[in-house]
């Protein structure tokens, strides 16, 4: 049986080894009509298998799973050439070596020195061992009863409260978001920017460029400058083969006005996240509004982030004004530099403590392995699971790699509800209708391990409004049935299934 079986092993690897060969053959032909100089033509090919090889090497010796390498390596092996190019733009690591040198405050991590110190006790309420959890992996603060917590839903909530809070603002403004817009509610927010700087506040702005270049207007960004507010763009993009960071991106929205109110969730600055773009109509979205000593570890994540733009420490002190709301709550953030995969790490402890329901919120939906595996476990548990995805989506190509999942979620009997032909951005992840999180995190790799993501935690009274919220939702969405959705059309099949294979690289 064993021989049976080696010998047919042996034959598998010997028709692929084949085919590769083959398809190189035919692709070296193809090159060879273009060169003229069959020299060139060798030279060429050789420097990039060199390099093909060097590079499968790398993976193969890095530490992750299986399916992280797999497409690469496929990818470089079939064309060296343009997998070398693809390799070298969209897959090389977040080069942090050079932190040591250029931002050695985040290198030593010396921000989490300025996060809250105050004694916490953590059976307190129901689920202390999370947050405790939280505290000794992330080392961010633990806040209890002294942070209130306000479910912001939607823009038409979002933005007059933001607004209302900006018109307070005597000393500064801190607003960093993913994506910033010249648009009508873009330039009623920033308007109010430039006229805090020209009475004199601090004003610092933070928008990422690859979520906000395209969308943005040289004059009008200079007339803000000119007025005093001070802009930090996040990583410039330049596709190139020297641009070692031109995959990872800023997708953090967080504000902090005077460090009394502060602002976690979803929703980016532009008209389609205020119902105004006619492509989506309403756009539903969360944000979080935060008072009291809490703000300090909003305050604190975008400090960092202006260091790392700027190479600049902002002395601003941090307000530990509290408020009395019975509960915990904390801020904690992920990024490809020095916390990867530290959100993913939170999100797997608190499923794993469900008891009884867990409801998921995301627009897009890329599972890992262990994520369906702590999912499937729960499942198994007689945990009640409730997804919420969008009916309608911003890329037909996330949507058909998040349907690519549904049958596997109906199996293990997860319940998944499409909102009726809405696109749905919010981020939310609510276990026993106790503990939530709501922040930019969606639930894939990228915003697990190669964004730069915040997001809030919390324990506390907002919770049973974001759970009415939720079922309101139910409400208005369709619920997807199994053998509905195994009837499903070949083509829809076959697209999903396609898009399946490069979910990882969404």
């Amino acid at each position: 049986m064993k021989r049976t079986f080696v010998i047919i092993a042996l034959g598998v690897v010997g028709v692929f080894v084949y085919t590769i060969t083959l398809l190189q053959y035919t692709y070296i032909s193809s090159l060879a009509s273009i060169f003229h100089s069959k020299f060139a033509l060798y030279f060429l090919t050789g420097f990039f298998w060199l390099f093909a090889v060097l590079i499968v090497v790398r993976i193969l010796l890095k530490p992750t799973y299986a399916y992280n390498k797999s497409y690469w390596i496929l990818i470089i092996v079939l064309n060296p050439i343009l997998g070398v190019f693809l390799y070298f733009i969209f897959a090389r690591d977040f080069q942090t070596h050079r932190f040591w040198k250029t931002r050695p405050l985040i290198a030593n991590k010396a921000f989490l020195g300025l996060e809250e110190t105050a004694k916490i006790d953590y059976t307190s309420y129901k689920f202390g061992d999370v947050f405790k959890y939280i505290q000794n992996t992330t080392q961010r603060a633990i806040y209890e009863d002294d942070t209130y917590v306000e479910i912001l839903d939607n823009g038409d909530i979002f933005f007059p409260k933001l607004i209302e809070e900006l018109q307070k603002a005597d000393d500064y403004i801190m607003m960093e978001f993913y994506i910033v817009k010249n648009d009508k509610i873009g330039k009623k927010v920033l308007d109010i920017l430039k006229q805090k700087a020209l009475l004199g506040l601090d004003v610092y702005l933070i928008y990422d460029h690859f979520g906000s270049n395209k969308h943005l207007e040289r004059i009008y960004m200079k007339k803000l400058k000119k007025a005093g507010v001070k802009i930090g763009v996040f990583d410039p993009q330049t596709v190139s083969i020297f641009n070692s960071n031109v995959n990872f991106r800023n997708h953090r929205k967080a504000i902090i006005i005077d460090g009394l109110a502060g602002f976690v969730g979803g929703m980016n600055l532009g008209d389609e996240y205020n119902h105004g773009d006619p492509k989506y109509g309403f756009w539903r979205d969360t944000h979080v509004f935060i008072k009291g000593n809490g703000v300090s570890s909003v305050q604190n994540v975008f400090t960092k982030d202006w260091y790392y733009i700027t190479g600049n420490v902002l002395d601003k002190p941090l307000d530990k004004t509290k408020i009395l709301f019975p509960g915990y709550f904390c801020v904690i953030e992920s990024g490809p530099d020095f916390e990867n995969g530290l959100i993913k790490d939170v999100y797997l402890k608190m499923i794993v403590r469900a008891k009884k329901s867990i409801k998921i919120v995301t627009p897009y939906l890329i599972i890992e392995p262990e994520l369906m595996a702590v999912l499937k476990i729960a499942a198994k548990s007689n945990i009640k699971i409730e997804l919420l995805v969008p009916g309608k989506h911003d890329f037909f190509t996330v949507g058909f790699a998040t349907k690519s999942y549904y049958e596997q979620l109906l199996r293990i009997g997860v319940k998944i509800y499409e909102y009726t032909n809405i696109f749905v951005h919010s981020k939310i992840l609510i276990i026993d209708d106790t503990l939530a999180s709501v922040g930019s995190v969606n639930l894939d790799p990228r915003s697990f391990h190669l964004n730069f993501e915040v997001t809030t935690i919390f324990e506390n009274q907002a919770v049973k409004d974001l759970v009415k919220s939720f079922n309101v939702d139910l409400t208005k969405s369709t619920n997807i049935n199994l053998e509905d959705w195994k009837k499903r059309n070949i083509f829809a099949r076959l697209a999903q299934g396609w898009f399946n294979l490069f979910s990882p690289m969404f």
